[in-house]
Order: structure tokens, then sequence, then C-alpha cells
């Protein structure tokens, strides 16, 4: 429910009322000038058509009448209405009756109806303003907490792609590009290029949290340069990717922390090192990337990390649909990862 301003709930109920009380004073001015406690009858009718209104608000805020169908609401707001119009016009005749302005033998009850009818249009006119305020105020309230959960959620992506860089191989890069200074200048000046631009493909990803399949191979690309340099002939990459692919829309650092872990957990493990091979392709409207490194499996399959969990909840994110992910032994000193995401062109996402 949105947050409510009781200060200004109060000075439109008493700017409201009092309008009413001055119309109706003045109508009785006008035609009931000569019956003796119209002005008094005025302000005790205004005084519970208030008290009524304001009863209907405690009533609608316990029991959270907004939360109820449009239809169930209306039915419940009229009858209350109904009973709370009622009630006033009871109220005010007994009053009406104490100050002996008629007597019962002269109660006609035909004035009563009308009177209630009356009752009704007022009481209904305050609460289509009411709870069309107070649902005009719901919605706007929900749309801020939408934003904030979408700013949270963004900014909670960007610190997860931001950390994705392991800090090891952050190290490890900058003390082999320390050792290539003396051996090989020129190698030296390129790593530093590679680690700078990416660094900057962190930094400075794509705002809807999307990348190009060829943007994001250009990362990869400087990353596995770096990862030779620590492990030399331990590490053979290759890549298969078609042209068609090249415009799907992939999040940030995803084939590359399926390369890492490739190399982590397969390429790093073995003695005299082994082979990672890439592979991407277009399969009944899903893109498909493979990660096929040198390694084994204890189990026929293992389940996703962290790291993937995070990157299946950024798909969803992204592109509005769940992606899939398969770690299966694929031979007897080979495990294939498989991630399956939807196939959309990032230039129309963008357009």
């Amino acid at each position: 429910m949105p947050k409510h301003s009781p200060h200004r709930y109060w000075v439109c109920q008493a700017i409201g009322w009092t309008f009413y009380l001055f119309i109706g004073l003045l109508m009785s001015f006008l035609f009931f000038k000569r019956q003796p406690g119209m002005i008094a009858v005025q302000f005790v009718g205004t005084g519970i058509f208030f008290a009524t209104t304001h009863l209907q608000r405690q009533l609608s805020h316990r029991y959270q009448w907004l939360k109820l169908p449009l239809g169930h609401l209306v039915l419940l707001i009229l009858g209350y209405n109904a009973v709370a119009s009622l009630v006033v016009q009871v109220l005010t005749s007994i009053f009406m009756l104490a100050l002996g302005m008629f007597t019962w033998q002269e109660y006609n009850f035909g004035y009563l109806l009308m009177y209630c009818l009356n009752g009704l249009v007022i009481l209904s006119f305050w609460s289509a303003i009411y709870f069309a305020y107070q649902a005009i105020q719901q919605w706007k309230a929900k749309e801020v907490e939408t934003l904030k959960l979408q700013l949270s959620l963004r900014e909670a992506e960007l610190e997860v792609i931001r950390s994705q860089l392991n800090p090891h191989f952050l190290f490890n890069s900058l003390n082999n590009i320390r050792s290539l200074v003396l051996e090989d200048p020129a190698k030296a000046r390129e790593m530093i290029t590679r680690l700078s631009a990416m660094m900057r493909y962190v930094i400075g990803y794509n705002r809807n949290n999307l990348v190009s399949v060829a943007e994001e191979l250009e990362f990869l690309d400087h990353y596995v340069a770096l990862e030779k340099i620590h492990f030399e002939e331990k590490l053979e990459f290759s890549a298969q990717v078609p042209a068609q692919v090249m415009t799907a829309a992939i999040p940030p650092m995803s084939i590359q922390l399926l390369v890492e872990n490739a190399i982590k957990h397969g390429i790093s493990t073995q003695p005299k090192g082994g082979q990672i091979q890439l592979s991407l392709y277009r399969q009944n409207g899903h893109l498909q990337v493979q990660v096929e490194n040198t390694g084994s499996l204890k189990n026929g399959t293992a389940p996703a990390g962290i790291g993937i969990e995070r990157l299946l909840e950024r798909v969803n994110h992204s592109l509005e649909q769940q992606g899939t992910f398969l770690l299966a032994k694929s031979s007897d000193t080979s495990v294939t990862a498989t991630l399956t995401l939807p196939f959309k062109d990032y230039e129309n996402l963008h357009h």
C-alpha cells in the first residue's frame, strides 16, 4: 500500500465538507429560513457525513480494500455508502424530531428515501475521488518500487560482472607481463594493450546487460592470449563461429566464463595441458555455445556452480527467457559445457 499523508487528507476533508456545509446553509437560508433549527440540522448532517467517510477510510486501510478485484470493490463501496446514507438520514431525522421540527405522525418516509438516495450520491462521489486518488498513489508507488528494484538489479549485475575477472588471473597476467618486459618488450606492450582492452570492456559494458557475440569474442581473444602466456604450450585454443551468429545478443563475459572454467577445472589439472574447442551455432531459435576441453568428470554430468547460476539469472533478466546449462562427459578424455540461450539479434534489440 502507498504511504498516505494524514495532513493532506485532513485538509481535503475540511475543505470538501466545509463547501458541502456552505451549500447546505445557503439552501436552508433560501428555502427553509422560516424553519428554526435548520442551520443546526445542516451542521449535524455534515458532521455525520464527515464521520461516515472517515470510517470508510479507516476500514479500507484496515482491511485493504484496494487489493480487492474492481467489481468487488465497487459493490463493497456502494453497499457501505447505502448503509451510511441511511444512518445519516435516520440520525438527522431523530435530531430534527428532538428539536420539535415535526412529529412522528408528520414524518414522511418518502422524503427519507429521497434524502437517502441523495446521500448515496454524495458519499459515492466522495468514494470515487478518494479511491481513485489512492489507486493512483498505489500505482505510482509500485512504479517507483519497480524502478528501484530494476536499478538495484542492474547495480548488482554490474558488480557480478566486474568481479568475474578472477583476481588470480589479473595477478598472473601482471606478473607474466612483468617477466616479458625484459625478454620481449614488444610482446609485453601487446599484452598490456590487451589487458587494458579487457578492463574497458568489463567496466563499460552495455547498459542493457547485453553485447553482440562479435564483441564478446573480441574480449575472449584478449583473455585467451593472456592465459596462453601463463600456460605457454600447454593451452591450445580454437573456435568455430559462423558469421550468422556474430550479431546474436549475449550477456557480457558469458563465453569467457565457460572458457575460464574449462581452463581452471580442465587444462590446469592436466600435466601436459590440453585443448579447448569453442563452437557456436544457431538451432531451433536458440544460440548454442559449446566449450569442449581436455579433462574428465567423475560422474557423467556435474551441477552448475555459482558463476553459472548467476549467468543463467542474467540470461533470464536480459533476454527475458530462460537459458539452460549442461556440463557432461563427451569422451574419456574430454568434457563439454553447453550453454543454450534464446537467439535474439543484438541490433534489433537496440532499435
